[in-house]
């Protein structure tokens, strides 16, 4: 079954109110018709219901949609991708433990691993993007884990993933991947050698910017109870309404990336024409530095993309962002409205300084027209390129 088809067919419950959606069922305490199934009620943890905060049917549906989408054996359902990222690092790290992040990591998880994962005995070392296979002269014996961000959420650095798994595990390392940028359609990373892949279903899967959730996906049923059973002690539950929100977008995912795709291409496109743009971050561009793993490891794309501006003063940035008229502000993506993200990145590196001089950008194009969308922006660059004192002499 294509996966296009599958966003649409989610398993409902068999109930005699036969809807084609998600029914919602909102508990804490489950019931049960005997004592004895009562008292056995823990062997359920993992495959059926116990108590609300471990699981109810729009969670398992979700998550059985996430796994079939992924190519994994389980996904958990937790509350934000934040907390996907956590509860993977605490299922799978102990104290005296050695973990790999990029350096272009997204930053809460730069900012965790540096301020509270160390602060529980674990090491975390950064290490370039584009190391690829060079990543084996960084591993220890006592690495654990490898985290893998493609693309990067800011500067769209595409990763060796194969290569990158294939030094981990000769090392004895588990391979975690943050495959948000493209979504469980655009980028199968377990079948490209990853242990565990998480998304922040908070961005495309629900796509209208009106929920939280993440996703935990793994390739055996082992790594699956190891996550549980962590999310478990960290107490970890979703609303029944957030899944079905996000159930519901999975049945408009595709067509939304398609759409968003599409405008992202050839807004990208003619920005890189622009004299006010210096540089276009994005990987589906033939001219993009990932453009050639991009196209070798991803069946799909996003409207998610960042422009490297020539050099002006900060105030004509600002008016320029803040003069746009169909972008917001804001720093999330995947939703139907086009926002815009200026980004600092002193000191967010470590291993590859960014050298670039002009202001960095990212834009995530929503459902507006594409044409009103490039308008808008190049109106803008036009006023922020402006040099006053060349016309008038």
């Amino acid at each position: 079954m294509h996966d296009e088809t599958r966003l649409l067919h989610t398993a409902v419950d068999d109930l005699p109110f036969n809807a084609l959606t998600q029914a919602v069922h909102r508990a804490s305490t489950i019931v049960f018709p005997t004592v004895e199934s009562f008292l056995s009620r823990h062997t359920q943890f993992y495959d059926g219901y116990s108590y609300g905060l471990y699981g109810h049917p729009a969670s398992r549906n979700l998550a059985t949609q996430i796994a079939a989408l992924e190519g994994g054996a389980r996904s958990l359902i937790v509350p934000s991708g934040m907390a996907a990222i956590m509860v993977t690092n605490f299922a799978l790290l102990r104290a005296g433990d050695h973990v790999l992040l990029p350096d272009p990591v997204y930053g809460p998880s730069r900012s965790s691993a540096e301020k509270f994962m160390s602060g529980l005995g674990v090491e975390a070392t950064f290490y370039d993007a584009l190391a690829g296979a060079g990543i084996a002269a960084l591993m220890r014996p006592n690495t654990r884990l490898v985290w893998v961000e493609s693309p990067a959420s800011f500067t769209m650095e595409v990763q060796d993933l194969p290569a990158i798994a294939k030094a981990a595990h000769a090392h004895g390392a588990l391979v975690a991947v943050d495959g948000t940028w493209a979504s469980p359609l655009g980028f199968k990373a377990l079948s490209l050698g990853a242990d565990i892949a998480v998304q922040a279903l908070s961005k495309h899967v629900g796509g209208h910017s009106d929920l939280l959730l993440g996703s935990v996906t793994v390739a055996t049923e082992e790594l699956f109870r190891r996550v549980k059973d962590a999310a478990r002690f960290l107490g970890l539950g979703v609303s029944p309404e957030d899944c079905y929100l996000a159930l519901r977008g999975l049945g408009t995912l595709a067509a939304r990336l398609e759409r968003q795709s599409t405008s992202a291409l050839k807004i990208a496109s003619r920005l890189a024409e622009h004299p006010s743009v210096d540089r276009v971050l994005y990987p589906p561009l033939p001219g993009d530095a990932g453009h050639a793993i991009w196209r070798r490891d991803f069946q799909g794309s996003c409207g998610v993309f960042s422009v490297v501006l020539q050099p002006r003063d900060m105030r004509r940035l600002s008016s320029f962002i803040e003069e746009l008229r169909l972008f917001r502000i804001g720093a999330s993506w995947g939703g139907l409205h086009s926002l815009v993200a200026p980004v600092q990145l002193e000191g967010a590196r470590t291993v590859a300084p960014w050298r670039e001089k002009g202001p960095l950008l990212r834009f995530s194009i929503g459902l507006e027209h594409a044409d009103d969308l490039l308008e808008d922006i190049e109106i803008g660059l036009d006023r922020y390129g402006f040099d006053r004192e060349a016309a008038a002499e």
